[in-house]
């Protein structure tokens, strides 16, 4: 019986602190690849034929 509970005690937190470690986080759709690139673009284009100043 002390076997089984120090097998729990510690078999568990392990188990969750793997999980966890393992378990992939979900993206927010704003955040992917496309999403971003999208925005790029449509800053680069509302901002073409304006010149940045020089950063001097």
């Amino acid at each position: 019986m002390t076997v089984l509970g120090f097998a729990v005690a510690i078999g568990l937190p392990l188990l969750v602190l793997f999980g966890v470690i393992v378990w992939p986080e979900p993206v927010a759709p704003e955040h992917t690849v496309d999403a971003v690139r999208a925005r790029l673009e449509a800053e680069t284009e509302g901002r073409r034929g304006h010149r940045r100043p020089p950063p001097w």
